[in-house]
C-alpha cells in the first residue's frame, strides 16, 4: 500500500519542486536505462567448454547449452552435461530448438541430428549426409509443428524422415544459415526465407521457384546471411529481420529497406550472428544482436546500446541469443559467447543505471525531477568523475571544462528564485557551491576558506533559504541576500550530515552532537540525554508511523539506524518498537519508504528492505549479486521517485529499485532429471521404478525450474508411510537411498524456491523385491522347520538393515555440512592470508606493499583533487645500541612500542607503516607542510616519552629522527619523489644531532 507524507522531507523526493526537494514524474520510465543483474555460467559453473554456440529452452523453463565439447543442462545453479547415447552428445553441438510439446533438437556435428523426448534420446538422421547441420528452426504452435534444417541445403522433417526442399540454382553449392516461415495471408501463399552464404537473401512463395531479394540501401557486403528473423504485425505484412556477417542489420518493413553498421550507427561491429526480438509492454521492440564485438540492443529503431560493462562475456564475441521465461513469466535473455553463457532477466527489481565515479567513492547525490517540458530529469554526483544529467533518454556529463569548481560533486539541491524551475546548486570538494546558468556552472561567493579537505553538502532548499553543512568549517545559511555563516564552535552544531523540517522546527544529524534543533533562531542539542548513543551520525530522514507521528529515522556509524519521535520538539524521545532487524553490520547510512511502504535501509554492507507485518519487520537482504552495484552505500544518495522507486548511490555507481508487486507467486514446475539404480540409468515405466535386488541402491535427481536464483531452492525427500520423520530440507538436487524396505514403496519430492513458495511435490512408485526367505514357500517350510527361532532371526537382520540405513543417512548429510565447513574455512583463510600480506608482523603497523599501495592512491586522490600529500620518514637514533647492550629481543620490544605510539598519536586517515629496520614512514592526505610537521614534532615528541625498556641500567629514552615533506602530487613519480625528499630531510635531521624534525628543502 502506498502511503504520501503531508510533511516537507528534505533529501527525499516526494515535496513539490518549489520547496526544494525533488519530485520525478508519474510517466517516468526505466526501460533502455541501465542493466539489470546477470548471471555468467562458464566451466566453473559446469559448462562443457566455454564457447556456447546454441541455447534453447522447454516449455516447462529447462534451459539447454550446446558447446564446442557438447551438450549440457542448468541444472540449480549449475551446469550438468549431458553425453547422450555412447557420448554422442559429447561432440560439438551447432544447434538446438524445441517444440511446444517438450521435444529438445540437437544438431550434433558429424553425428547428424538427435531428438529428446519424455527423455530419451533418439537419431534422426543426418538431413546432408556428411555435410553439417548449421541450423534447426521450428515453427508452428500445437499440433502444427514444423521442424526444418539448413546446411548443405533445405529439408523439411516429416515424421520418419528428412524431405529436401527444392532450391534455385543461384544456391547451388551455398550453404544455408537460416530460414524462416511466412504464414499464408493477405492473398500470398506461404512464403519461406532463405538465409545462405554467398548467395544472400531469397524468397519462396508457395510452390513457385525461390527467386533471389535484393537488400537496397549504403553499406557493406549483404550476400553473407547467418540469421533471420520474422516480426509479426496486426493487420499488415511481417517484418524481416536480418543478421549479416560483415554487413550489419537490415530490415525489411512495408518494402522498403533500412541498414544499421558501424558505418553510420553505434553498432560495435558489422559481423552480426544472431538477432532475437523482444516486443516491451509500452516501450516497443527492443532488436538485441550478438555480434564479434559484443551484445548491441537497438531501442525502439533509435540507436544501439551496449552491454552491461560488469560482465565481459557480453563485450565479446556473442554467438547465439535465445528468448526465455522464468516460471513467474518474466523474459529472460540468454547470450552465448566464447568465454561462457550469460542469463539476464529483462525485469526485476534492481536496475545499474550509472558507473559514474566508482574509480573512487562512487555516486554522493542522487536528484530527481521534474523538467519544463513534462519530462524527467535525474543528476548524479560522483566522487571524481563530476555530474551527470539523463534527460529525453540521453546523459549529459559536467566537469571543469563546464566551469564546476572540482569534479568531484558532493551534493545537488534545486534553489527556489522565483523561476518556474529555480536554480540547480551543487555542492564540491574543497568547500565550493557553483549553480548552474545556461549549460555552465558559475561559482557562488562565500564567507569560509576554500580548503582541498573540505566538501560542501546542501543539506535544505526551500522558501526559507539555502542551509549547507560542511565537513571542517561548521555550517551557514542563505537567506536570499547574504550568508550567516556558524563556524564550528562549543556551541555551534559543527559538522552536519543532513537536515528535516517539521513544521516550524529544523533538525539536523551531526558529526558528534547527536541530534541538533535549530527553532526561533536557537540551537539546542540532545544527545546522552534523551537516550542517543555516543556515535556519528548520517543522514537523516522523516518517516512517520502507523498513527501518523512524526520519527526520525538517522543512520548511525556504530549503533545502526536510531528512530527519535519529535512530536514534541522539546522532548524528543527514542523509539523502540516494534522492534528493528538487526544488521550484519553497525554501519547503517540511512532509510526511506518506498512506494509500497517498506523500509529500504542504506548499509555499509548491502541494502535491505524491512517490510512491516504486524509488529514486526521481515528483512530481505540485497547485494551485489542481486544487482546492487556495490555493497557500500552513500547514505545521501538516497532518494524516491514519484512512482515509489528508491535511486541509491553507492561506491560502484547508481541503481534503481522498483519494489515488487504484491501479487502471490506462482509453485515452480519440480522436475524429475533422471533416477539411476546401482550407479546405473534407470526409468519407471508407468510411473513404476522396479529395483532388480532387494539392497540395490536408488539415487534421484531433480530440479525446481525456477528461471532465477535457482542456488537458494530447498528440496526435501521422504518415504512415505514408514516410521521414520520427514526427510530434512537441503539445497542439494539429488538424493541417494542405500537400501529402500521391500515391497511397493512411495517416495515423495518436495520443493520450495527462493521465497518459499512450494512446488507441486513429486511421487515415485518403488517396487523393491523380498529377500528369498520371504517368499510364500520359504515361509511355508519355516514354519514347518523352526520357526520361532528363524522369526527371531528375521526381526534382528531387519533392525539392522534399518540401522545401517540410519546410520548412511547421518554419513551422507555429514559429509555434506563437511563439504559446507571446508568451503566456509577456505573463504576465512583467504580473507586471513590477504590481510597478513599487508601487515608488518612484528609491530601489528602496514608493511611496505601496504605502504606502496597507500602512497599511489592518495598521489592520484591529490592530483585529482589538487590537495596536498604529507609524508614523514622516521628513524629510531642509536638503535643498533640497544640491540647491542640488551639483545635483539629488547629491539623489538622497543619496535612495537614505538609502533603503539605512533598508532595513539598520528591523526585520523594516516597510514602508517614500518618501512625496514627501525625506519618507519607515515603517509598524511590532504595535510599541507605546516600541519606534516606539527604531526611530526608530536610523534617525536610520543617517541621520546617512551619509557626505557625492563634491563636497561642507563636509563637512556628512545628518541627519533624525522623528514618531512607536503606538496601537492604532479601525478609523475609521486610516491618516489616524496619518499627521496622525505630521505634527505632526515638526513640533515641526523647530521643535525638526531631527535630533531627536519623538513624537505624544495
Amino acid at each position: 500500500m502506498r502511503r504520501t507524507l503531508s510533511v516537507a522531507v528534505l533529501l527525499t523526493c516526494l515535496a513539490p519542486a518549489s520547496a526544494g526537494a525533488p519530485a520525478s514524474p508519474a510517466n517516468a520510465n526505466l526501460h533502455g536505462m541501465g542493466w539489470l543483474p546477470s548471471d555468467v555460467y562458464d566451466t566453473g559453473e559446469g559448462l562443457p567448454d566455454p564457447t556456447v554456440n546454441a541455447i534453447a529452452a522447454l516449455p516447462n523453463g529447462q534451459a539447454w547449452l550446446g558447446t564446442m565439447r557438447g551438450l549440457a543442462r542448468l541444472n540449480g545453479a549449475r551446469v550438468v552435461a549431458e553425453p547422450g547415447p555412447n557420448g554422442v552428445l559429447g561432440k560439438p553441438i551447432l544447434s538446438l530448438a524445441s517444440t511446444a510439446d517438450g521435444d529438445l533438437l540437437a544438431s550434433v556435428d558429424g553425428a547428424g541430428v538427435y531428438r529428446r523426448h519424455d527423455g530419451e534420446w533418439r537419431s534422426l538422421g543426418s538431413p546432408f549426409g556428411g555435410d553439417r547441420t548449421q541450423r534447426l528452426r521450428v515453427f508452428g504452435k500445437d499440433g502444427d509443428t514444423r521442424v526444418f534444417a539448413t546446411g548443405s541445403g533445405i529439408a523439411e522433417w516429416t515424421g520418419t524422415r528428412w524431405e529436401p526442399q527444392r532450391l534455385p540454382a543461384s544456391l547451388a553449392g551455398r550453404e544455408v544459415f537460416d530460414v524462416g516461415l511466412q504464414p499464408a495471408g493477405d492473398g500470398i501463399a506461404e512464403t519461406l526465407w532463405v538465409a545462405s552464404f554467398g548467395g544472400g537473401l531469397h524468397r519462396c512463395v508457395g510452390k513457385a521457384d525461390c527467386v533471389p531479394v535484393a537488400i537496397d540501401g549504403s553499406g557493406p557486403r549483404t550476400d553473407e546471411i547467418r540469421t533471420l528473423q520474422l516480426q509479426p504485425r496486426a493487420g499488415k505484412p511481417a517484418v524481416l529481420w536480418l543478421a549479416l556477417q560483415g554487413g550489419g542489420v537490415a530490415r525489411l518493413a512495408d518494402g522498403r529497406w533500412t541498414r544499421w553498421h558501424a558505418g553510420n550507427s553505434s553498432l560495435p561491429s558489422d559481423f552480426v550472428s544472431d538477432l532475437v526480438l523482444v516486443e516491451v509492454p509500452g516501450a516497443g521492440l527492443d532488436v538485441w544482436a550478438g555480434t564479434r564485438s559484443g551484445l548491441a540492443i537497438l531501442r525502439e529503431g533509435r540507436e544501439w546500446v551496449g552491454a552491461d560493462p560488469r560482465i565481459p562475456q557480453l563485450r565479446e564475441r556473442v554467438r547465439t541469443l535465445a528468448l526465455t521465461r522464468t516460471s513467474q513469466g518474466v523474459p529472460v535473455m540468454w547470450a552465448g559467447s566464447d568465454t561462457g553463457a550469460v542469463r539476464t532477466p529483462l525485469d526485476g527489481p534492481w536496475r545499474l543505471v550509472s558507473r559514474l565515479g566508482s574509480s573512487g567513492n562512487g555516486i554522493w547525490d542522487v536528484w530527481l525531477e521534474p523538467a519544463a517540458d513534462g519530462g524527467e530529469r535525474a543528476w548524479l554526483a560522483s566522487d571524481g568523475e563530476g555530474l551527470a544529467r539523463y534527460e529525453h533518454g540521453h546523459w549529459r556529463h559536467y566537469g571543469r571544462a563546464d566551469g564546476m569548481p572540482s569534479d568531484s560533486a558532493r551534493s545537488i539541491r534545486r534553489v527556489p528564485d522565483g523561476s518556474r524551475e529555480g536554480s540547480l546548486w551543487i555542492g564540491t570538494w574543497g568547500g565550493h557551491i557553483a549553480r548552474l546558468q545556461g549549460d555552465r556552472f558559475v561559482e557562488l561567493p562565500t564567507p569560509w576558506k576554500k580548503l582541498p579537505g573540505d566538501a560542501v553538502s546542501l543539506l535544505l532548499a526551500d522558501d526559507d533559504g539555502v542551509w549547507i553543512g560542511t565537513r571542517e568549517q561548521g555550517m551557514a545559511h542563505w537567506d536570499g541576500q547574504r550568508w550567516n555563516w556558524f563556524p564550528p564552535a562549543r556551541d555551534m552544531p559543527g559538522w552536519v550530515y543532513a537536515a528535516v523540517r517539521v513544521g516550524d522546527t529544523l533538525w539536523f544529524s551531526s558529526a558528534g552532537k547527536g541530534l541538533v534543533r535549530r527553532r526561533g533562531g536557537e540551537w539546542r542539542f540532545f544527545g546522552k540525554d534523551i537516550g542517543l548513543p555516543v556515535d556519528r551520525f548520517y543522514d537523516l530522514r522523516l518517516i512517520p508511523d502507523a498513527e501518523g507521528r512524526p520519527v526520525l529515522w538517522m543512520g548511525s556509524s556504530g549503533s545502526g539506524l536510531v528512530r527519535v519521535d519529535v512530536g514534541d520538539p522539546d522532548k524528543p524521545r527514542i523509539v523502540s518498537e516494534p522492534a528493528l532487524p538487526v544488521l550484519p553490520i553497525p554501519k547503517a547510512y540511512g532509510a526511506v519508504r518506498d512506494g509500497r511502504g517498506d523500509i529500504m535501509v542504506c548499509t555499509d554492507y548491502g541494502v535491505f528492505s524491512w517490510r512491516p507485518v504486524g509488529e514486526r519487520y521481515i528483512a530481505t537482504a540485497y547485494h551485489r549479486e542481486d544487482g546492487v552495484p556495490h555493497d557500500e552505500c552513500n547514505g545521501k544518495a538516497l532518494q524516491v521517485d514519484a512512482r515509489g522507486r528508491v535511486w541509491i548511490g553507492t561506491v560502484g555507481g547508481a541503481a534503481v529499485y522498483t519494489p515488487p508487486e504484491t501479487t502471490p507467486r506462482r509453485p515452480s514446475p519440480l522436475e524429475l532429471n533422471g533416477l539411476r539404480v546401482d550407479g546405473k540409468a534407470a526409468r519407471a515405466v508407468d510411473g513404476v521404478l522396479a529395483l532388480p535386488r532387494a539392497d540395490s541402491a536408488l539415487e534421484l535427481h531433480y530440479d525446481l525450474l525456477t528461471g532465477e536464483k535457482e542456488a537458494a531452492s530447498r528440496y526435501r525427500v521422504s518415504l512415505l508411510g514408514g516410521d521414520g520423520p520427514p526427510g530434512s530440507w537441503e539445497h542439494l538436487e539429488s538424493h541417494a537411498f542405500a537400501r529402500l524396505p521391500a515391497g511397493r514403496q512411495r517416495v515423495r519430492i518436495e520443493a520450495q524456491d527462493f521465497a518459499g513458495v512450494p512446488a507441486e511435490p513429486l511421487e515415485l512408485v518403488v517396487e523393491v523385491p523380498h529377500v528369498w526367505w520371504q517368499t510364500p514357500l520359504a515361509r511355508a517350510l519355516q514354519v514347518l522347520g523352526a520357526l520361532a527361532l528363524f522369526w527371531c532371526v528375521l526381526k534382528l537382520r531387519e533392525r539392522q538393515l534399518r540401522l545401517r540405513e540410519l546410520q548412511l543417512r547421518d554419513m551422507v548429510r555429514e559429509r555434506t555440512n563437511q563439504l559446507q565447513a571446508s568451503d566456509t574455512e577456505l573463504r576465512r583463510a583467504n580473507d586471513e592470508l590477504r590481510r597478513l600480506s599487508y601487515t608488518d608482523p612484528l609491530t601489528g603497523l602496514g608493511n611496505r606493499r601496504r605502504l606502496f599501495e597507500a602512497l599511489e592512491l592518495h598521489c592520484r586522490h591529490g592530483h585529482e583533487q589538487q590537495r596536498p600529500l604529507g609524508l614523514l620518514l622516521m628513524d629510531l637514533d642509536h638503535f643498533k645500541a640497544i640491540n647491542d647492550s640488551h639483545g635483539h629481543t629488547a629491539g623489538d620490544l622497543c619496535l612495537q612500542s614505538v609502533a603503539r605510539a605512533m598508532l595513539v598519536t598520528l591523526p585520523g586517515g594516516a597510514v602508517a607503516a614500518r618501512y625496514g629496520g627501525e625506519e618507519f614512514c607515515v603517509v598524511l592526505p590532504g595535510l599541507d607542510l605546516a600541519a606534516t610537521m606539527a604531526v611530526a614534532e608530536d610523534l617525536r615528541a610520543a617517541v621520546q616519552a617512551i619509557a626505557p625498556l625492563d634491563g636497561q641500567a642507563d636509563g637512556q629514552a628512545v628518541t627519533a629522527s624525522i623528514g618531512a615533506v607536503s606538496r601537492v602530487p604532479d601525478g609523475i613519480d609521486c610516491a618516489d619523489l616524496l619518499l627521496s625528499l622525505a630521505d634527505g630531510a632526515l638526513y640533515r635531521a641526523k647530521a643535525a644531532g638526531r631527535n630533531r624534525v627536519e623538513p624537505a628543502t624544495p
